[in-house]
């Protein structure tokens, strides 16, 4: 997943340092970005309880001319940088549209995609070779998050998984 991160980075012309924004990402892969309240054609219904619940962080809704991604605006907005992510993830490795639950209308998951792309979030997001640049650098927890614009608990998350010691 980090080479994948690597090479969908440097084909944008991103070094493992430089902060990568889902919105960069958005405008490469010209995705139109909603959040529940801005979703075209939405049933009143479906808008509230996208809106009353936190079960939720984003969605990809159409795959294709344009990709249209909703994302919960009640989330702070690193976390909904991280949702973004982690729905471009589901795009660059290609994983089949799962929909709504019906029952519900949350987005239904399929926990191998699922945790590929939690993993490759947060590879875009905060690259291993850009948290030794961060370690370097001598920064604080806190600096790693503002750079990458990131939570806290995604640079932990980071730094857990990648094997990186910070001082």
């Amino acid at each position: 997943m980090e080479a994948i991160a690597t090479d969908q980075r440097h084909h944008l012309g991103f070094k493992a340092y430089q902060p990568l924004s889902a919105e960069v990402l958005a405008t490469y892969f010209q995705a139109t970005i909603f959040t529940a309240e801005t979703v075209p054609n939405t049933e009143p219904e479906q808008v509230k309880i996208l809106c009353d619940s936190d079960n939720w962080s984003a969605g990809i809704i159409r795959k294709k001319n344009p990709l249209c991604i909703v994302h919960n605006s009640r989330h702070a907005p690193t976390r909904q940088e991280s949702n973004l992510m982690h729905e471009f993830a589901h795009v660059i490795l290609k994983h089949k549209m799962v929909g709504f639950d019906p029952k519900t209308g949350l987005p239904q998951r399929r926990p191998q995609d699922e945790d590929e792309a939690v993993y490759l979030g947060g590879c875009l997001q905060i690259p291993r070779r850009g948290l030794l640049w961060a370690v370097q650098k001598k920064m604080t927890v806190a600096q790693i998050a503002l750079h990458f614009n990131a939570s806290e608990e995604m640079v932990n998350f980071r730094i857990n998984v990648s094997g990186i010691d910070i001082v």
